[in-house]
């Protein structure tokens, strides 16, 4: 069997820094404060670090709408060349609670044809609930799918239907995606064989973008036969990860997307900065002025409460010494001017005033004691040195989701290849 060469989609959540930023004084460049010409990851790395990029209807408001069509399209406004592919998807879960989705089909192709999409996801409904004893797996008396359940299956294989007919019949310019969902994998597989038979060639799975490996394989075991024989090309909606790559490879799935690597940098607790095959926890230094940190607002609300404002200046310029402290010991450690226990102690003396959990402090030791900005290449990390694995403002944290992401789709090819 010939192995699928797949593409890493990457999500645009609205992941724009400020090119000009000044990080040692935390501040904005000039041109930014009169026509604030932030930049996508893809503007600053030579070669975008995806294949292609996703773009969620529910984030798209009617002001952004209006501002794509007057720039030529999702390509000029995203600064993404032709030559890079934009998925775009309705945005389910922002109607997840609905009782069905809050866009019609024509709506929706409208959409996808005017703003100048390559693909249009279609018009789904998302199922959350999946189990295999649905299709009596470990179980004796297999469960029922609620009325609700089967609901947003018809819908979303109904919407598909009728989003293809209308491709076909007005000649729209981008290629429709059938959205499927499913809470088990022989539902899923009738989903597959329904669109199949309509006459899609592209399928989405969605619904699985937080299910366990074990879950996604089972049900690509259960499709694989069917969209081999048909020749059908899948897309696994939220779900790209180097170690399923390989059943990717032989269920004919051609692209998937996540914006994980991104989200990580600064939402998860320890794993925020990736090097191949290992994941550094950032080190917080809370910022008490411009972009402040809810610990820090935390810190002073008594002071804002009683109103006492002269306290309130005390304990700002007593946190941000403490602040400034910590900032010079790292810069300075990262420079070999200062010990790495020296550091730390400036560190902790800061972090204990927001009730410092002890377990994190070996983990920011490990992190600058690696030193792993100084091992990677990428234009982001050569330019901030260590600046990139602190937890510290959005500028600093979606570099370093920047980063992060670059180092997954390196990954992500160098797997594909080595694997051809």
């Amino acid at each position: 069997m010939t192995k699928k060469h797949i593409k890493f989609y990457l999500p645009e959540s609205k992941d724009l820094v400020d090119p000009e930023y000044d990080f040692i004084s935390d501040s904005y460049g000039e041109e930014r404060r009169t026509t604030k010409p932030d930049v996508y990851a893809h503007q600053i790395y030579s070669t975008p670090n995806f294949d292609g990029m996703l773009l969620t209807k529910s984030i798209i408001t009617p002001k952004i709408e209006a501002d794509i069509k007057k720039i030529g399209g999702v390509h000029s406004y995203l600064h993404v060349p032709k030559s890079y592919p934009i998925m775009g998807d309705s945005g389910a879960f922002q109607y997840i609670n609905k009782k069905e989705p809050i866009y019609t089909c024509e709506e929706i192709c409208q959409y996808y044809d005017e703003l100048g999409f390559d693909y249009g996801i279609t018009l789904d409904h998302l199922i959350v609930q999946f189990d295999q004893s649905y299709d009596g797996v470990n179980t004796m008396i297999p469960p029922k799918p609620t009325k609700d359940m089967k609901f947003r299956y018809r819908i979303s294989l109904d919407n598909a239907k009728t989003i293809l007919k209308l491709v076909n019949k007005k000649k729209l310019k981008f290629e429709p995606i059938g959205s499927v969902q499913g809470w088990s994998p022989k539902s899923y597989h009738k989903g597959v064989k329904e669109l199949i038979k309509a006459g899609f060639s592209y399928i989405a799975l969605g619904g699985l973008a937080r299910a366990d490996n074990s879950t996604i394989i089972a049900v690509l075991d259960e499709i694989r036969k069917t969209v081999i024989n048909a020749n059908v090309g899948l897309h696994i909606l939220g779900v790209a990860r180097i170690n399923i790559l390989s059943e990717y490879q032989k269920s004919n799935v051609i692209s998937c997307d996540s914006s994980t690597t991104i989200f990580q940098a600064f939402k998860s607790n320890k794993d925020n900065y990736h090097v191949p095959n290992k994941k550094y926890t950032a080190v917080r230094i809370p910022p008490v002025y411009g972009n402040v940190s809810p610990k820090i607002r935390k810190l002073l609300k008594p002071y804002k409460e009683k109103n006492d404002l002269a306290g309130l200046r005390k304990e700002k310029k007593r946190l941000w010494k403490l602040e400034q402290t910590a900032l010079k010991a790292v810069r300075d450690y990262a420079d070999h001017k200062l010990k790495l226990t020296d550091c730390m102690k400036s560190l902790i003396v800061y972090e204990e005033e927001f009730s410092g959990n002890e377990k994190y402090y070996p983990l920011f030791e490990e992190t600058l004691r690696d030193r792993p900005w100084e091992k990677c290449t990428c234009n982001i990390c050569k330019k901030l040195g260590v600046e990139v694995v602190l937890l510290r403002g959005n500028n600093r944290n979606r570099r370093r989701g920047f980063h992060n992401t670059y180092v997954f789709h390196k990954q992500f090819r160098d797997f594909l290849s080595d694997s051809n």
